[in-house]
């Protein structure tokens, strides 16, 4: 009985090392779901902060707060640099921004890009920027943005 309380005792102790010992093995630098945005329209900040509201499917990526504002861009380029064209016949790139009160016009709000560039500056930061039009309107506005997030990172 001393014996396979002894052994057991031991098996224990090690077992309580290894855990402990794989556990410091972690990353350091672990990634952040969250991300980082700045959202202009017409030349006035309609939205910046921090949102844990993020997401990435294929080339496609989205950002929001709520039910405050919305961004989800379609066709943002895989390769650190690269740039993708909004509007332009041979890609598949566009930008929706949905609101409520972005422009202080009272109600909920709903564009589309017109024309412009998404731009992945560095493997976790998108910029964009061009014009967009509200869906029950023909007023042009223009757009501009950044969004930094780990989970953007193309690996």
């Amino acid at each position: 009985m001393k014996k396979t309380f002894f052994l057991l005792t031991i098996l224990l102790a090690t077992f309580t090392v290894t855990l402990n010992s794989c556990s410091k093995d972690k990353d350091d630098d672990p990634i952040t779901l969250e991300a980082d945005y700045l959202l202009k329209m017409d030349g006035s900040t309609v939205a910046s902060g921090t949102t844990d509201e993020v997401g990435m499917v294929g080339n496609a990526i989205s950002f929001s707060l709520g039910e405050d504002f919305g961004v989800l861009i379609t066709g943002v380029p895989t390769s650190t640099g690269g740039v993708a064209t909004i509007g332009d016949a041979t890609s598949a790139c566009s930008v929706s921004i949905t609101g409520v009160n972005l422009l202080e016009n009272g109600s909920d709000e709903l564009y589309f890009s017109i024309s412009g560039t998404v731009t992945r500056s560095t493997g976790s930061k998108i910029s964009f920027e061009g014009t967009c039009t509200d869906l029950t309107s023909s007023v042009v506005h223009t757009f501009s943005g950044t969004v930094e997030s780990d989970v953007y990172k193309v690996i």
